[in-house]
């Protein structure tokens, strides 16, 4: 007699929202899409951005505007790296994240081996890219580029190309909403805005331009909460023998600048554009004083801040940055780091400091600015600090304060940028459905720019900052 075949069927039963049973097939993809969406919330950035490239299934579910502003509420703040070598087109950006959806930089809350004199942290550095200046020209010059063979994997590949960095180089203006701003090198005028991590960028329209081309443009972006759109603010100078300074706005998605009026006029630059609850702030080092001014994005006003309870002649290094979900400005002391945050809850705006620093026993410390990365709820505050090109991780409850992290991998500069990582479509934010969305990742997938394959790390460095941490390496390989 035949033993009847036992069944293999991976089936699995699950309930669905109206209370029944429901058999599901053997495959991940067989799941309801809510329970896909909450496994995906619980994995870092970096490796959704693979599960989008496993198949077309998988590149759909994270491409849901759902899921978008499902990871979009509950995302949170963390740098991103870009390098500035003189020799290199600097579109590559490196997002600073933990290994896992903790959300923490140490593995444990108090995790410092004062013996070792070693930390247990876990950021790792995943990369996305922005787009190119004048990329048809790149494409159109090396769309013929010889095909080499690589004999180690039995394949070909194009070789990396060279390219010039002023021809092709756009400046970050600021990050809003894990969206990026890039404005011209030469004028510094907006010219892009675009999603790193979906690639996706529009072209923003020309603007008027200022009769004397030489002169500098200052601009901004951020988000207005009452209209729900994105603006970009551009202030320049306008007119002879006697200049006034003119504001122009555009919301994306529309066709052009519209004027908002005239600017403050200063003697130097604006400095550290910084988007925070539908403000945008700049700040401006004069001769005798520090000054901030803001513009609003719902009403579309400029207006002016109260300036810091602080002295130029005293302080050193400013930077203007965020702390929590405040505007904050950061400056150095003598042995001090003084972070101010201003509480504008209230009719009058003040100035309060929230976290004073004293290095003094903290062993030969590193002189320059350092910025403001992310505040954690235990009261531990990420900072970048330029000169050393190090991140500076402050623990105030643990036996060493601080923990040094170096970017190491190839010599350059750096510069440094708190951002939001969104998987939200530009498709769904502009007002205006005229304006082509194009991608970075279909347009110049195939090119390789010379520098930009190597890879980037963190490198913890002793309390005690030896030599080799103060070697700044400003210039590329």
């Amino acid at each position: 007699m035949k033993r009847k075949r036992k069944s293999t069927s991976c089936a699995t039963q699950i309930g669905n929202k109206d209370g029944h049973i429901q058999e599901m097939g053997p495959f991940i993809t067989d799941l309801p899409k809510s329970i896909i969406h909450m496994v995906l919330l619980k994995i870092p950035t970096r490796s959704i951005l693979v599960c989008k490239c496993v198949c077309k299934t998988w590149h759909g579910l994270i491409s849901d505007p759902e899921f978008a502003q499902l990871h979009f509420a509950q995302a949170d703040v963390f740098p991103v790296v870009r390098p500035l070598g003189p020799a290199r087109v600097s579109r590559t950006l490196y997002f600073v994240e933990p290994e896992d959806s903790s959300g923490s930089f140490l593995k444990d809350s108090g995790a410092y081996d004062r013996y070792r004199k070693r930390s247990d942290f876990h950021m790792t550095l995943s990369k996305c890219k922005i787009p190119l200046r004048n990329a048809e020209q790149v494409i159109s010059d090396h769309s013929n580029a010889n095909v080499m063979p690589d004999r180690k994997h039995g394949t070909t590949r194009k070789p990396c190309i060279k390219i010039r960095q002023n021809d092709h180089k756009y400046n970050v203006v600021n990050s809003c909403n894990g969206l990026h701003c890039l404005s011209d090198p030469f004028s510094n005028d907006p010219a892009v805005v675009c999603n790193p991590i979906t690639g996706e960028f529009i072209n923003l329209p020309k603007g008027s331009k200022p009769e004397n081309e030489k002169i500098s443009i200052d601009c901004g972006f951020g988000f207005s909460p009452r209209t729900n759109e994105y603006k970009v603010i551009r202030m320049f100078k306008q007119g002879t023998p006697r200049p006034n300074r003119v504001a122009d706005i555009h919301t994306l998605g529309a066709g052009s600048w519209k004027s908002v009026g005239s600017a403050p006029y200063l003697a130097s630059k604006l400095a550290f554009p910084t988007h925070v609850k539908g403000v945008l702030y700049w700040f401006c080092d004069e001769w005798s004083s520090f000054t901030i001014i803001s513009f609003d994005l719902d009403t579309e006003k400029l207006q002016s801040v109260p300036s810091p309870p602080f002295g130029r002649e005293k302080c050193r290094n400013v930077v203007l940055g965020v702390l929590g979900d405040c505007i904050c400005v950061c400056h150095t002391d003598d042995l001090k780091i003084k972070f101010w945050t201003l509480n504008d809850s209230g009719a009058q705006k003040l100035w309060r400091k929230n976290i004073s620093i004293d290095t003094q026993d903290a062993g030969r410390w590193p002189y320059g600015s350092f910025k403001p990365m992310k505040y954690l709820q235990n009261g531990c505050l990420l900072m970048f600090n330029s000169h050393t090109n190090a991140f500076f991780y402050y623990h105030p409850r643990n036996h060493s304060p601080f923990i040094f992290l170096k970017l190491r991998g190839f010599k350059s500069d750096f510069e440094v940028f708190s951002h939001v990582p969104s998987f939200i479509s530009l498709k769904d934010i502009l007002v205006g459905k005229d304006v082509e969305v194009l991608n970075i990742n279909s347009r110049c997938a195939g090119l390789k720019l010379l520098g930009e394959t190597k890879a980037l790390f963190l490198e913890e460095d002793i309390a005690e900052l030896g030599s080799d941490f103060y070697s700044t390496d400003s210039c590329e390989d």
